[in-house]
């Protein structure tokens, strides 16, 4: 299975990352991707990118270095009830939200909190996908929340850095995975990367899902073709 696209990436803008768009951009040429989404923290991490830094995103070019630059933002659950860090007239602005769980703006409590969370995001028109849900920091009900992705056409993303950065993270990622096979819920395979030199590094992501045999057809940035029909179809605004 080839990723043609790292849908999940962080610039300097967040200040724990460490490269520019320009730099994400030369190095997923490099390794042939033909697409990238820039989605910065929120402002509820205490280092992400302020709200208007979201605003101006429209400002970019759509492609950069050859490749296909998508506007996004990772936005975090700041409650149980599903509150989001960025105000609905700028979600509306971007081409892809990812919704995750930060320790640094939200305490773990319970799994049935977490999973609640999870399916109120879940709910929200302007969240496409679920950001590294097999965080262990975070245990939910993965049955609950892979029905509710099914149910309101959401995405959700194997994170290639939980295998390294969020220790525990295999067993859960394979159970969330394997139960998408089994319900037809798309995923993205995605890095989010840091600094440039993880961009399109989804090594450990792939090798789980080869390991229990993923079908290609649900990963939807294994296919040009079928993450360009994604995005034509789910145009916000």
């Amino acid at each position: 299975m080839k990723i043609i696209a790292d849908l999940h990436t962080h610039t300097m803008v967040s200040q724990h990352a460490y490269s520019t768009i320009d730099e994400l951009s030369t190095m997923a040429f490099e390794r042939g991707l033909c697409a990238l989404a820039i989605t910065d923290h929120g402002p509820g991490m205490p280092d992400g990118a302020i709200a208007h830094h979201f605003y101006c995103l429209a400002g970019l070019p759509h492609v950069v270095n050859h490749v296909r630059l998508y506007q996004g933002a990772e936005v975090n659950i700041m409650d149980y009830a599903g509150t989001l860090d960025l105000e609905s007239n700028l979600l509306d602005r971007l081409e892809f939200v990812i919704a995750s769980y930060h320790i640094e703006c939200i305490k773990p409590q319970t799994i049935t909190q977490h999973t609640e969370g999870l399916l109120r995001a879940i709910e929200n028109p302007q969240v496409d996908c679920l950001g590294h849900c097999g965080n262990p920091m975070f245990p939910i009900d993965a049955k609950a929340v892979v029905k509710a992705c099914a149910a309101h056409h959401k995405l959700i993303e194997i994170n290639a850095s939980s295998f390294k950065v969020r220790p525990g993270s295999h067993a859960t990622c394979r159970n969330i995975a394997q139960l998408c096979a089994e319900y037809g819920v798309n995923i993205v395979v995605n890095s989010d990367a840091h600094a440039k030199w993880f961009v399109g590094e989804h090594t450990d992501a792939l090798s789980m899902l080869a390991e229990i045999d993923f079908p290609e057809e649900l990963v939807l940035n294994a296919s040009e073709s079928r993450m360009n029909t994604y995005f034509e179809l789910n145009k916000k605004g």
